[in-house]
């Protein structure tokens, strides 16, 4: 019997030992491959002695030796040189696989243990798969609403099995979770938004809109349709002439309600909400910072990796976003002219933003304090206190307090003691 040379998904034992194990943890963490017991390096058959007792072995190292359990099947193999047992290991879905606490990976024709920045790739890399880039159980979806807005953009002309895999709602022949959330309907609770216009109380409901198992495009766009009904330019007459108003700037709300729709955590049971009110629209979003994100980081738009890169670049391609990054940025300059400004509530399970309704009466008194704090600091690194109060029109006693609340939230820390203070961002 003709067998072909060992190479990165296929290994010779002449008899099962431990060592298989650590070929079956790379196997499992990176690609399917096969060990194949009773055959030499070179390739050439010689039959294993106790079939029966060595497929026990093998069943029982597996399930007891390695964490999590990967997938394997095994088959028995007659050949005329003798009986060999073929282990075929699957690449699981939930790496990194442990031997003894060890994970492994392939290298041409050995196995090595993975280095601790490799193992940090590999976790990440799962994590990411967790929220949009795992294929799911419904594969019963249809794309005529995404189809649509990719013709109107990109000139598409039809969204067939190419494209989608492309995009990467379809992996391994399967939709996965990003094609779930974008195609025309689905039945995930979990792809809500829930819009309300409170009256002069949160008991009165002057207007509401749900959203459930619809394309996220649907979401967006209904979102959208309601802030247009309550939140309309209307306009004041200042002396002789009659001046437009805005209540809420609309590019502050279409920034926030994207955030909320592709950065929120798909694993929670709870809908993105826009709460609308006379005073202020507030959207909140399931699921806090992104593993490795600091408020810091938050609110000056140094988010690189998004948490839902697929629907993302969906999002992008359909221009809906125009520069990957620039969220919180584009909501803050929308306010920049006003006195009232956002806030940004972020906890560990939601992050909540909070839109203001303009007050012309009131004029621009220039940044808010704790703004301009955190942009000093992320300008020049780290500051002094007096050095800060040289670069502001703030008194010392408000700067002090300013930095103290900024400290308490998790913005800014303190370094040294007495004359040699100093603060700087926490990132």
């Amino acid at each position: 019997m003709a067998l072909p040379d060992e190479n990165k998904a296929l290994e010779y034992k002449l008899e099962y030992s431990e060592q298989a194990l650590k070929t079956v943890s790379a196997f499992a963490n990176y690609g399917d491959g096969k060990i194949v017991f009773g055959v030499a390096d070179d390739g050439s058959v010689r039959g294993l002695t106790d079939v029966r007792n060595t497929r026990l072995q093998i069943e029982n190292a597996i399930n007891d030796s390695l964490a999590p359990r990967p997938e394997y099947n095994l088959a028995t193999i007659q050949t005329a040189e003798g009986t060999i047992i073929e282990l075929t290991v699957l690449r699981g879905n939930q790496p990194p696989y442990f031997y003894k606490g060890r994970a492994y990976k392939r290298i041409d024709t050995s196995t090595t243990p993975i280095d601790p920045s490799e193992l940090r790739n590999l976790v990440k890399s799962e994590l990411d798969t967790l929220y949009d880039q795992a294929v799911i159980a419904d594969q019963e979806l249809t794309f005529g609403i995404l189809e649509d807005e990719l013709r109107r953009t990109k000139g598409i002309k039809e969204l067939d099995d190419d494209t989608l895999r492309t995009l990467d709602l379809v992996r391994d022949g399967k939709f996965t979770r990003a094609g779930e959330w974008l195609a025309d309907s689905n039945h995930n609770s979990r792809c809500a938004t829930r819009i309300v216009r409170f009256g002069p109380t949160i008991s009165t409901f002057r207007d509401r809109q749900d959203f459930e198992g619809v394309s996220l495009i649907v979401q967006y766009k209904g979102a959208l349709e309601m802030y247009g009904k309550w939140y309309e330019t209307y306009e004041e007459i200042e002396g002789f002439k009659r001046v437009p108003r805005i209540l809420v700037p609309r590019e502050a709300y279409r920034e926030a309600v994207l955030n909320a729709l592709i950065h929120r955590r798909l694993d929670l049971n709870a809908a993105v909400q826009v709460a609308m009110y006379d005073d202020r629209i507030e959207i909140t979003s399931p699921g806090g910072l992104p593993q490795g994100i600091s408020k810091a980081d938050y609110l000056f738009g140094r988010v690189s990796n998004p948490r839902n890169p697929t629907l993302t670049m969906v999002f992008y391609l359909l221009n809906y976003i125009e520069k990957f990054g620039t969220g919180i940025s584009r909501i803050k300059s929308a306010y920049e002219d006003y006195a009232a400004q956002p806030q940004f509530n972020i906890s560990e399970n939601f992050i909540r933003l909070v839109l203001p309704v303009i007050d012309y009466k009131k004029p621009r008194q220039g940044e808010d304090l704790p703004s301009h704090l955190l942009r000093l600091l992320d300008e020049h690194g780290t500051l002094s206190r007096a050095e800060l109060e040289t670069m502001s029109d703030f008194s010392a006693s408000s700067i002090r307090n300013a930095l103290s609340e900024l400290m308490e939230q998790d913005l800014v820390r303190r370094t040294g003691a007495a004359r040699s203070t100093r603060y700087e961002l926490l990132r």
